[in-house]
């Protein structure tokens, strides 16, 4: 931050009244691309001066320290296949001060701390260098903003430090990797006297995950006999579905979503192993235990999306076979594709699990839609005492 001082100058003017104007040197303390206009003749020179004033608020001696947690109050896990405790993860933390104030300006500066690494370890969440809390007049309040994965840890989160604004921009490499989870929290107006100075922030979900699962209609398993096997190829979705945009983590909204149509496909390796079918050339013996009776997951894990804003028609399109073993025929088996897609009309919202569930026959589909809370294991892990 820069200051501008005319004290000087107002003084040249001063001795201008007096009728000692001539061959004068003024100093002015500013930055050198400031303008200044002074109305007098007679001054041989303007010297400029730099002065720097220290943004950061004036800081105690309580330290500032970090918990985090879910919605349910328990310590937070990430719900990561590849990183199954939160351990594992790192949070990028804005501290916003703001004169004690930090929302006086309807916006928020991280002046305090601006995408600060805060990772757990050695039984505690850490960070260097560590920040105390502010002190002097007024409440000295900081609001404190964080996300996870920490973007100098993360190929799908990036920060803009040099803006000074908690905002993270998240861009979907892979939906079907959950470690792309982006979790956030807040403590809004913390002060040293809550919690023994401990700030204490509750994570959530910034994304939606939709899930898949299949189940055999009542047709075809009344006519399912020991010797058939349903078996899943893939499924796809298209549609309007972004792959990218800015968090804000003052007003937990996303902006400037990306609005192209998007492709994702499950298949392969990504299919459950007791459901992905074993190709053209497998005999229903040969095949997986395939779909039954008892719902269940198609994907090994579900896809993690940025929210959609509003509704959208989005496309899903899913191929099963239908294999059967038969004697009388040539290859000893037979096999019928059946590719079939279905336009829905949904939203997905920030946090919330969906859940699109096939019932699956022999010319055809229905489906069930389920919305529930995005969380639902709790591992623990020690506290910051």
């Amino acid at each position: 931050m820069k200051r501008f001082s005319l004290l000087l100058a107002l003084s040249v003017c001063a001795a201008i009244v007096m009728g000692q104007s001539r061959n004068m040197v003024v100093h002015v303390k500013g930055a050198a691309n400031e303008k200044i206009t002074i109305p007098v003749d007679n001054i041989r020179e303007i010297i400029f001066e730099e002065e720097s004033v220290d943004p950061q608020p004036p800081q105690g001696t309580t330290a500032i320290t970090f918990q985090f947690n879910d919605d349910a109050g328990a310590v937070t896990r990430s719900p990561l296949k590849k990183a199954p405790a939160l351990i594992n993860r790192r949070y990028g933390v804005f501290g916003c001060y703001n004169g004690g104030e930090p929302t006086r300006q309807g916006s928020m500066q991280a002046d305090l701390m601006n995408n600060q690494e805060v990772a757990f370890e050695n039984g505690e969440w850490t960070y260097s260098p560590v920040k105390y809390w502010p002190e002097g007049q007024g409440n000295n309040a900081v609001s404190f903003f964080a996300y996870s994965p920490y973007s100098a840890n993360s190929s799908f989160v990036s920060v803009n430090p040099a803006s000074m604004e908690p905002v993270v921009e998240y861009k979907s490499i892979d939906p079907m990797d959950d470690a792309g989870d982006l979790l956030y929290g807040s403590q809004l107006y913390a002060t040293q006297n809550q919690n023994n100075g401990c700030v204490s922030i509750s994570s959530k979900h910034a994304l939606a995950r939709l899930n898949f699962k299949a189940v055999l209609s009542n047709d075809l398993s009344n006519d399912l006999g020991e010797n058939t096997k349903v078996t899943i190829g893939s499924v796809e979705i298209s549609g309007e579905i972004p792959d990218r945009g800015f968090f804000n983590l003052y007003t937990q909204q996303w902006e400037n979503r990306s609005t192209e149509t998007k492709t994702y496909i499950l298949k392969d390796e990504n299919l459950s192993a007791d459901l992905r079918d074993a190709g053209s050339q497998a005999s229903a013996a040969e095949e997986p235990e395939g779909v039954g009776m008892v719902s269940k997951p198609i994907g090994v894990s579900p896809f993690l999306l940025v929210p959609t804003d509003g509704e959208k028609e989005i496309a899903v399109t899913i191929v099963y076979f239908i294999t059967t073993d038969d004697p009388n025929l040539a290859t000893g088996y037979s096999k019928i594709e059946n590719r079939i897609t279905k336009y829905l009309h949904f939203s997905l919202d920030a946090g919330r699990s969906y859940e699109l569930q096939f019932h699956l026959g022999l010319n055809g589909i229905n489906y069930s839609f389920f919305s529930s809370n995005f969380w639902e294991e709790t591992q623990v892990l020690p506290n910051n005492e």
